[in-house]
């Protein structure tokens, strides 16, 4: 971890966000670590709370401000290997007057935690590390047995063509300075042919500062998973896939609408199998962001429709808007928007996908979830009181709410 540590040191990262309070409050920066806005994607099980104990592996420059700001009432604790990015943090946390937050220099291979922390996030972490299955370990271990892990590591669909430029400038010899940042630029930008899986990356990341050339293309140590090397990562580290973050690339029902596609073919993969499926045809991810358990019953747990009884509660996703309308004279569905994916288009509702999402998102706009037999109550009501001649039930309910989870259009909850 030596190089690694001395690669932070010098080129401190991610780029500093220097007002971070006008981020978060003006420009509406979000970091999706934050179980406080995301309490059902973390906790489906709990009963909210805003006092969490935290552990960020890793923190980088941002995360421990972005964190101690949006949640004052966490107690936050954050290591980093990076010398000069925990005293920019330092500085930041005075100049902020944050209180609840206590960051070190330390390795995550060398903390020896067991059980204490309601949250744990590590993000763009374990894949630099010598043993990244190790490294997950020691996270799982200082996790409460009801806690979450917050992970992100590098997806390998999109960065195919990183690691042949990687290869490239090693062989080159080609250091991190400023000369080699130039290089690196230059070298993608003009002579790599247009059509290398590399300068699709460049062109779609934010990143290409120094610290950025530095971190994707001259970095000495990384690795990048498929979907279902994600499996053999978690495996045997005392921790269970609960879901992705973000299901909208994960699953083909998302993505692949008006192509003919028999999707009852694919109801048997895991969630991991489906996304291998969704991302070799897109070839879209870059990273995997995902939420870990500790206690198996939560392994998979909205992916398997069994576990969507009639007493669970259903939500309006985050990040939404509506580009067309219900329309009960044409008996159309409506459609959405993903702001959070350049306002991409949601795949069409049919009729009775329109219903539901319009009682849903009504009962979720005063920030509220309904019970899903409950719902089915509304649905057919609605029908009934506008001469629609349908019925709803809960089977066919369940199967449209369980596709509608896996397009990222709502998310369930126990509680």
């Amino acid at each position: 971890m030596k190089k690694i540590a001395e690669q932070y040191n010098d080129y401190i990262y991610p780029k500093p966000i220097t007002n971070m309070q006008k981020a978060i409050s003006e420009d509406g920066y979000v970091d999706i670590s934050n179980a406080d806005l995301f309490w059902e994607k973390f906790y489906p099980e709990k009963e909210y709370k805003n006092s969490l104990n935290v552990f960020i592996a890793g923190c980088g420059t941002n995360q421990p401000i972005y964190f101690g700001l949006s949640n004052p009432n966490w107690n936050i604790y954050a290591i980093d290997l990076s010398e000069n990015s925990i005293a920019y943090v330092k500085e930041k946390l005075i100049e902020n007057n944050i209180k609840n937050v206590q960051i070190e220099k330390q390795n995550i291979l060398d903390t020896n935690f067991k059980n204490e922390f309601d949250l744990v996030i590590s993000t763009g972490v374990i894949h630099h590390t010598k043993e990244p299955k190790t490294t997950l370990t020691k996270l799982v271990d200082a996790t409460s047995v009801d806690g979450a892990l917050s992970i992100m590591v590098y997806a390998n669909y999109l960065r195919r063509g990183v690691y042949d430029l990687q290869k490239i400038f090693r062989h080159l010899k080609i250091e991190q300075n400023k000369e080699g940042i130039e290089f690196a630029k230059n070298y993608i930008e003009n002579i790599i042919p247009k059509y290398h899986e590399a300068k699709r990356y460049y062109l779609a990341q934010k990143d290409n500062y120094d610290s950025g050339i530095i971190d994707t293309w001259l970095n000495p140590q990384d690795i990048a998973y498929s979907a279902l090397e994600i499996s053999d990562l978690i495996s045997d580290t005392g921790a269970y896939f609960q879901g992705w973050f973000d299901n909208v690339f994960c699953y083909p029902n998302a993505i692949l609408y008006g192509v003919e596609v028999n999707f009852k073919l694919l109801d048997d993969l895991n969630p991991l199998e489906a996304t291998d499926f969704t991302q070799s045809h897109i070839l879209q991810a870059g990273k995997h962001e995902f939420i870990l358990r500790k206690k198996k019953e939560f392994e998979n747990l909205w992916h398997n429709i069994s576990n969507i009884k009639e007493t669970i509660k259903v939500k309006s996703s985050s990040f939404l808007s509506v580009s067309k309308e219900l329309d009960l004279s044409q008996k159309l569905g409506g459609q959405l928007i993903y702001l959070k994916h350049n306002s991409l288009l949601s795949a069409p509702f049919n009729f009775k996908e329109g219903i539901i999402w319009s009682i849903v998102d009504e009962v979720s706009q005063k920030s509220e979830s309904i019970v899903i037999h409950k719902l089915l109550e509304k649905c057919n009501e609605f029908s009934k009181n506008n001469n629609l001649g349908m019925t709803f039930d809960i089977n066919e309910l369940k199967q449209i709410l369980h596709k509608m989870w896996k397009q990222e259009i709502i998310t369930f909850s126990m509680k």
